[in-house]
């Protein structure tokens, strides 16, 4: 990981808070490395965690803030942490009802599935008639309407919508809380929109989110607004590097055999179906044709086809571009592989 990098993305994040005055949180199960989260820890607001292994990942680095989301909590666990954290959000109205009353310091919330139409890949989408993430606005609204005594304690909401969003997303998630929640806001303290933004993207115009927000806060002064961004908090900061060990002529295609699998160090290729962005290649043809495999025994450990800008031989270095985001957190040693080292330089 380059720190210097890194360093500007955690900049720019400061420069978005202290422009929109929202909070931004680092979310640990995106990146969890022990050395670096202090560094982020120093800049950003808090972090957002879902257990207790990441809350002393986030005690550790000296996290501010602490946000806890997960889809479901055993009631043992959640008493064992929950003076431990600043907000909490719950999945469901069933744990709502079942565990709310739980006396604790922390603020307390519920996540919501706005079922924004948006083109997002079905397996990372919220916003699904069938997610099982968040409870469906509608039967939100009508519930709450109904028992509204049952949300005294209720002092947030939380969002998690979109997917590689620019300020575009923010926008359209504000507009989905003031169309459909008037009734509500003047009670909550806080609202979490969670993740998939781009604030880190070349693209990403702060000016343009910050009077998303401004016109937002103009008229509900009192809600903190946080940020979960995820991937973008270590986005373009790393690469992954493996080593050709050996090349076979199959049916007419040059198949290379990485020491790395996508059952070990990739595996967003095997669950998200992601395209890996590889140092010198292009998308235009090449004489230079390879298919990237890696190194367990399973027949489709494959990690994508390539046209390379030049020949590769057994021990050159492949490159795997943008790989800090969620790469190192799901590591495994599936085959006996060794999980990869981190460099912080």
């Amino acid at each position: 990981m380059h720190q210097t990098k890194l360093e500007r993305n955690l900049n720019k994040l400061q420069e978005i808070e202290k422009q929109s005055g929202v909070k931004i949180l680092h979310t640990i199960k995106s990146f969890n490395q022990e050395s670096v989260l202090p560094i982020i820890a120093s800049k950003l607001s808090g972090m957002s965690i879902g257990n207790i292994n990441e809350l002393r990942m986030a005690q550790k680095a000296e996290g501010q803030h602490i946000h806890l989301y997960a889809p479901a909590y055993k009631k043992e666990e959640l008493i064992e942490i929950i003076d431990k954290v600043s907000t909490l959000s719950f999945n469901s109205l069933s744990q709502w009802e079942s565990l709310h009353h739980l006396k604790t310091k922390a603020s307390m919330g519920l996540r919501i599935n706005p079922r924004l139409h948006l083109p997002i890949p079905n397996h990372c989408n919220p916003n699904l008639d069938y997610s099982r993430l968040g409870v469906e606005y509608l039967e939100f609204i009508e519930f709450f309407n109904k028992n509204f005594s049952n949300f005294d304690e209720l002092e947030g909401l939380h969002f998690h919508a979109l997917f590689q969003s620019s300020e575009v997303g923010t926008e359209l998630l504000l507009e989905h809380l003031l169309e459909h929640y008037q009734t509500l806001l003047p009670q909550l303290k806080w609202i979490n929109l969670g993740g998939g933004h781009e604030f880190t993207s070349d693209n990403f115009s702060v000016n343009n989110f910050s009077k998303a927000v401004k016109n937002f806060q103009d008229l509900y002064p009192k809600i903190q607004l946080y940020f979960e961004p995820g991937e973008a908090v270590t986005k373009g900061c790393g690469e992954f590097i493996s080593t050709v060990l050996d090349i076979i002529h199959i049916a007419g295609v040059n198949v290379v055999i990485l020491d790395t699998s996508t059952e070990t160090h990739l595996l967003d290729v095997a669950i998200v179906n992601q395209r890996l962005k590889v140092k010198g290649t292009q998308s235009e043809s090449t004489p230079y044709f390879y298919e990237l495999s890696g190194n367990s025994c399973i027949q489709g450990d494959l990690i994508g086809e390539y046209f390379f800008q030049e020949p590769l031989f057994i021990g050159d270095k492949v490159v795997f571009e943008d790989m800090m985001g969620y790469s190192m957190v799901k590591m495994t040693e599936f085959n006996g592989i060794e999980k990869a080292s981190f460099i912080l330089q």
